[in-house]
């Protein structure tokens, strides 16, 4: 912009920089417009201005770069912006709807009493650090042992977020993707073993051991090779892992007791936002 102006400046100008008579229809990058007061030209909203006015315009210093000429009106969005901001937004609502319905779809019909109860006891045993009894404390004590655990889960889920972001920061790259390829794997290979397990035997599905090591084989190695590597694989394909890796996450963490998932819930949450949006948070950008 300010190189237009100073173009139409030097044009205006004679050898001695004094300004010149405005041709018929020269036009100041700004908010004044030089020339005939023709109708045509009113018609387009234009503002005319005199040889005086068209002086002081010579003599008015440029705005700076970066520096809004009007800082008090509105943002106006423009046709593309909008849709890029719709497609955006359908771009990142989609797999996240299908993802909630595939997350309900399996723990619901993916589970059995038997399931669920020895998946109660495996969590517990694994991820609290203060054991709760659901039958013989009082909902008082569940609740403040259960905040305490998922105090211990959050901050080692934040102790590794740093980890993970040093990494980056020091460019660390083949340990965080080694690190990354590897926790795929596992979660791909063996949780998703488990919940494939769980549903042959709910439905009885005919398979023998060797079909079923070979499938899910194949699967961890395609699911890793399609998420870290995906030149040439089609995003859809990388879409359909990601979905099946959250939905493998979700189906796995439904295995808390009521008050430890409700209680996990809301900690990850008050994690998520302090990660983001608190000037320290290790996900801000």
């Amino acid at each position: 912009r300010n190189l237009h102006f100073f173009a139409t400046m030097m044009d205006a100008s004679d050898n001695d920089g004094n300004c010149l008579p405005p041709p018929p229809h020269p036009r100041i990058d700004g908010n004044v417009e030089v020339g005939v007061r023709d109708s045509s030209d009113m018609a387009q909203g234009g503002q005319y201005c005199d040889v005086d006015e068209y002086e002081d315009a010579c003599d008015r210093p440029a705005t700076p770069y970066g520096q809004d000429e009007h800082p008090d009106e509105d943002i106006v969005l423009s046709l593309n912006e909008l849709m890029y901001s719709a497609h955006s937004f359908h771009v990142i609502s989609l797999p996240v709807c299908v993802t909630m319905i595939l997350a309900a779809l399996s723990v619901t019909y993916i589970n059995t009493p038997e399931t669920i109860k020895q998946g109660e006891q495996i969590m517990a045993s694994a991820y609290h650090t203060w054991a709760v009894d659901t039958e013989h404390d009082s909902t008082s004590k569940q609740l403040a042992l259960n905040f305490a655990n998922g105090l211990v889960i959050v901050t080692v889920i934040g102790t590794m977020t740093f980890g993970i972001v040093l990494l980056y920061k020091y460019r660390c790259m083949k340990c965080l993707i080694g690190y990354m390829m590897f926790s795929s794997m596992t979660l791909l290979g063996i949780l998703g073993a488990e919940l494939f397990n769980v549903a042959i035997e709910k439905y009885r599905i005919p398979i023998d051991w060797f079909s079923f090591v070979f499938g899910l084989y194949n699967f961890a190695v395609v699911g890793v090779t399609a998420i870290f590597y995906s030149k040439g694989v089609p995003p859809y394909i990388t879409q359909i892992y990601l979905i099946c890796s959250s939905v493998i996450i979700a189906w796995q963490l439904s295995h808390f007791d009521t008050i430890s998932t409700w209680t996990l819930l809301i900690m990850l949450a008050l994690y998520d936002l302090c990660a983001v949006l608190t000037p320290c948070g290790p996900l801000r950008a």
